[in-house]
């Protein structure tokens, strides 16, 4: 929990943060999508650098406005931003655990094994390859991502329902930051049966990654976990 000059009289730490974060890049990806759909011309370098950063802005400038402006100017203390050998070791376990179980509901829904939909054709091994297939996905999205819903949101109903029994508080928490996570990514699916893989495989990786941010305080397993669970669906697409 955040503390400091946020303690637990100012409950309502993060809500304002988490609140116009996620608003404003649901719009930004909702003005993108119109865009790339309107049938002019984009450029596709373009597209890419905007397909992330739609989402990234919005949520790093609210994890950096509720850590040095509204809080204790900790991103350890503020936002659980801490890394250990077990992180390491748990984060890979719900990582493969977390895609075995999106493989799994692909099978369900589509009867194979579909990679939601991953794929690159003919590849050109340049420095835009390397950012859209292993730096954007698995080193800068997790970390972003992570910080934003596993440590800003969780953290922030974590303080608003601290009145509860923790268990009760514990399982909120989780759920609203896992449920806010999967809905961000229903943004770029296309038809209701990709909305329900898609939407499945998010939430249950959500929700793994929020238990393990609320027992060990840390959100170091979280980022492990999420670079191991895009990773290793990049792999398979690459190895295809």
């Amino acid at each position: 929990m955040p503390s400091g000059r946020v303690g637990l009289a100012s409950r309502r730490w993060g809500v304002p943060e988490s609140l116009i974060g996620i608003t404003i890049s649901f719009v930004l990806m909702w003005l993108l999508v119109e865009w790339l759909t309107s049938g002019g011309y984009y450029d596709g370098r373009l597209a890419l650098i905007l397909s992330y950063a739609v989402v990234w802005v919005p949520l790093l400038g609210a994890c950096t406005f509720a850590c040095f402006v509204s809080g204790t100017r900790s991103l350890s203390k503020d936002l659980g931003l801490k890394f250990t050998y077990l992180d390491s070791l748990f984060g890979l376990s719900i990582g493969l655990l977390a895609r075995a179980a999106a493989s799994i509901t692909e099978i369900a829904f589509y009867g194979q094994m579909n990679g939601l939909g991953v794929t690159f054709g003919e590849v050109v091994y340049d420095g835009w390859w390397i950012f859209g297939v292993i730096v954007a996905p698995i080193i800068v999205a997790p970390f972003v991502e992570e910080i934003f819903f596993r440590g800003l949101v969780l953290r922030t109903a974590l303080r608003i329902s601290c009145r509860m029994t923790k268990r009760t508080s514990v399982i909120i928490s989780v759920v609203v930051s896992a449920s806010l996570f999967a809905a961000l990514h229903l943004a770029e699916v296309t038809n209701v049966t990709s909305a329900l893989v898609v939407g499945i495989s998010t939430l249950v990786f959500g929700l793994a990654s929020g238990v393990l941010a609320a027992l060990t305080g840390r959100i170091g397993g979280s980022i492990v976990a999420h670079s191991t669970y895009n990773g290793s669906l990049i792999l398979a697409a690459l190895l295809a």
